[in-house]
């Protein structure tokens, strides 16, 4: 079982819990037109969308995961779905797409047949500079993996 440890230090090196709680758990990944559609456009001599760079946040209040719906729709992709959805704002639908999300420090692919698509506008991981929170791993997908967040260490660690 692959394990992935991510320290939060502060600006000295020493392991940061604040940091943590400031930070929570994020990874940097990459959203892709799913492989399977990518090849249809492929056989069809059609170009393949440029995929996008940001940071995931890994959210254990999230049953699904989430991307944020306009990189979604600047990919090509069509919904597949619609699910109800409860937010912090209220009960809601969302449509759903197929999406791949590479977790290049990680190593990780995750082909995803439905993620929801979401408004993660002024969303930012809270650093210097901020970087943009283009989606939300969620419970979909931490059932698969063992995620121990250690905040009196300053660290969280994923086993898949």
């Amino acid at each position: 079982m692959p394990n992935h440890n991510q320290f939060i230090r502060d600006k000295s090196g020493n392991l940061s819990p604040p940091g943590l709680a400031n930070l929570g758990a994020f990874c940097p990944i990459e959203i892709h037109m799913p492989p399977q559609i990518a090849q249809i456009l492929t056989n069809a001599g059609q170009p393949i969308p440029n995929c996008v760079a940001g940071v995931a946040l890994i959210d254990t209040g999230a049953t699904s995961t989430c991307v944020h719906e306009p990189i979604l729709k600047g990919l090509g992709l069509h919904p597949v779905g619609i699910v109800n959805a409860g937010t912090a704002n209220g009960p809601t639908q969302q449509n759903t797409y197929p999406v791949r999300i590479l977790c290049p420090t990680q190593g990780w692919a995750l082909d995803l047949g439905q993620a929801m698509g979401v408004n993660l506008s002024g969303q930012f991981l809270n650093k210097i500079p901020p970087e943009p929170i283009i989606a939300l791993l969620g419970r979909d997908l931490l059932r698969h993996w063992v995620l121990i967040y250690n905040s009196p260490g300053g660290f969280w660690t994923i086993s898949t």
